[in-house]
């Protein structure tokens, strides 16, 4: 699973979860008070929707700004010896074909 998904599903459960104690606390309808906004009061479930929407796109694109700011794969290059290694491992190339070209990257 890529980094990316994880932090994604970590974002979601943060998100959820701070949304419990409003969901716990359904205030009183009976008395005078306004009430709480995702039971009784002027916005009903669209309300809390909104909320969670709202939040939730707020940290996608924080989470979003943060990997593109702190992600070097623009700049990140590999080496020609290292991916010949790698492609003779695979099987991709076979044992002469990898000693010719390490010896054309070592001159």
């Amino acid at each position: 699973m890529s980094t990316y998904m994880m932090s994604m599903k970590t974002c979601v459960s943060a998100l959820l979860a701070s949304t419990v104690p409003a969901l716990a606390d359904s205030g009183n309808p009976a008395d005078s008070s306004f009430g709480h906004m995702m039971w009784g009061g002027a916005h009903g479930w669209w309300g809390g929707f909104g909320m969670i929407l709202f939040w939730g796109v707020i940290i996608a694109v924080a989470v979003f700004f943060f990997r593109m700011l702190t992600s070097n794969r623009l700049g990140e290059t590999r080496d020609a010896m290292e991916i010949l290694k790698e492609r003779y491992a695979r099987g991709e190339i076979d044992e002469d074909e990898f000693r010719r070209r390490k010896q054309e990257l070592q001159s």
